[in-house]
């Protein structure tokens, strides 16, 4: 795992992509990077200190968002293109949602519903 890029955002936070290609047959790679963006858990994203404190005791200090995003058949001439891309893609697409205000709660009440109710999967708005 190599980390190739961070991007600081608006609301605090920090994007980072990491590398995990290999290569799989011949001169064929999957082009595997992993987005993380870490979110502190903060008194301010709950109504009572009880909310916080049990938030606090069942994720620690941070929530992390975490996505990978594969391309499979890249030569080893076209990787570093591809995973420019990769990137460039995501950023284009979903950076402006990870960068708004709301989405460190949005985030952090969605890993909470996920312990609390396991077997609802929950979206972030």
């Amino acid at each position: 795992m190599k980390l190739v890029k961070q991007i600081p955002l608006e609301n605090g936070l920090t994007v980072s992509f990491f590398n995990h290609n290999h290569r799989y047959f011949g001169d064929y790679h999957k082009v595997r990077v992993e987005i993380t963006c870490e979110v502190p858990i903060l008194e301010a994203y709950f109504a009572t200190p009880d909310e916080f404190a049990e938030a606090r005791a069942s994720l620690g200090a941070s929530a992390v968002f975490r996505r990978s995003l594969e391309q499979m058949g890249v030569s080893t001439d076209e990787l570093e293109d591809c995973l420019d891309r990769v990137i460039e893609n995501f950023s284009n697409h979903s950076l402006s949602y990870l960068a708004s205000p709301g989405f460190p709660r949005k985030l952090i009440q969605k890993e909470m519903a996920n312990i609390t109710q396991p077997n609802r999967r929950t979206y972030p708005d």
